[in-house]
């Protein structure tokens, strides 16, 4: 069964209005999703994904998106295949630390996914949103296996998102030949919704040209160009787990971050199939809408990119100690970087899914949510460090 709120994980309201870095002010319409204007944000504890829609029964929520069916050709690098965009480097500039960059930690272990993230703390700005999955597939940590590769970027705890029951992170197979009956699961009664599509705004439609040099491309479909090759080669998406918040960019605030790392039980059987499971980053605001977690050809974070480079062959990975990821694979942490307007309401969707198949499970980490005062040169992801 969905869930469309916390599921009592939380115990408190899902976001609570405080003064924002700016001093953010109320009354502005924020029924759209990633227009500017919006300065006030509703306080909810439904949970449900704010993307201004009305939520349907199947746990998606209505708002103007591009229509997957429409056929439109795929438009890629001649050179990588990926998306045709000038990607370069993170640019903060500016001052050191700006009013927008002011942050104290208030996360917990099994607390808030918000606080874990570093969001919705006491006299910052705050967002609005909620989990949409099933409860055992959110859990809020302090470490993923037995060495300090996987211990919170910021604050005391960091988010986990999974395809599968994290009831059963630690339960560690015996051996390679043990894998398939650990993280192995699926959730009943299954989705939850159309598996054919993703919730609005999220769309598998690219778009056709460069949302950089063409801002007018913004809106009509997926600006990153990298979801619906590999969405394809399967169709059918299952156990979806998302993450979403709407935010108003805080006076100062050019551009944002977070910390990510994706692992997958699909090593080493599914290792250069077409389509593996797959993590999106969706971003609607002014300057983009679409995937922002990619590699450099291209690839949306899954078995297939570029970042993978944690492969426990052997079962003696520390990274992997005691957790149901033994003899499986994943990155290290990695950090995406896009950029955003000033007092513009921006949507940020975090999402994990199972394509093709409901089990060998994955998961993503998710922690260290940053405004910076400094723009980036474009949406990027890149090895921390």
């Amino acid at each position: 069964m969905r869930s469309s709120a916390w599921q009592g994980l939380l115990g408190a309201s899902v976001a609570v209005q405080v003064l924002a870095c700016g001093d953010v002010g109320s009354g502005a319409d924020t029924s759209a999703t990633g227009v500017t204007g919006a300065t006030s944000l509703t306080t909810t504890t439904s949970g449900e994904p704010t993307t201004g829609g009305t939520p349907t029964s199947s746990g998606e929520a209505s708002a103007t998106s591009v229509d997957d069916s429409t056929g439109a050709a795929t438009s890629t690098s001649t050179a990588t295949g990926g998306p045709a965009l000038d990607l370069g480097m993170p640019d903060f500039g500016g001052p050191s630390e700006c009013a927008a960059q002011q942050h104290v930690a208030c996360d917990a272990v099994d607390g808030d996914p918000l606080q874990a993230i570093g969001l919705n703390c006491p006299g910052e700005l705050a967002v609005t949103g909620g989990f949409d999955g099933h409860p055992d597939g959110l859990r809020v940590i302090s470490q993923w296996g037995q060495a300090d590769t996987f211990t919170p970027r910021e604050g005391d705890s960091f988010l986990v998102l999974s395809t599968g029951d994290l009831a059963e992170m630690h339960d560690a197979p015996a051996d390679a030949g043990d894998v398939s009956y650990h993280c192995n699961s699926w959730f009943s009664p299954g989705d939850g919704m159309d598996t054919t599509k993703f919730p609005p705004p999220i769309t598998k439609q690219p778009v056709q040209g460069d949302c950089l040099s063409d801002p007018s491309l913004v809106g009509t479909g997926d600006c990153s160009k990298t979801v619906k090759n590999q969405f394809d080669q399967s169709g059918f998406k299952y156990d979806y787990q998302e993450l979403r918040f709407t935010a108003v960019v805080p006076d100062g605030a050019e551009s944002f971050s977070f910390d990510l790392a994706f692992f997958t039980k699909e090593y080493p059987i599914w290792q250069d199939q077409p389509y593996n499971d797959m993590f999106i980053g969706w971003l609607e605001s002014e300057h983009w809408t679409g995937n922002i977690s990619f590699d450099a050809q291209g690839k949306a974070l899954s078995l297939n990119a570029a970042f993978l480079e944690l492969y426990d062959d052997g079962g003696d990975l520390p990274e992997f100690a005691g957790t149901c990821m033994r003899y499986s694979a994943g990155t290290k942490w990695l950090t995406t970087t896009a950029d955003v307007v000033p007092g513009e309401t921006i949507e940020l969707v975090l999402a994990i899914f199972d394509l093709d198949d409901v089990n060998w499970d994955s998961f993503v980490l998710v922690d260290n949510f940053q405004w910076h005062c400094g723009d980036a040169t474009g949406p990027v992801t890149e090895p921390v460090g």
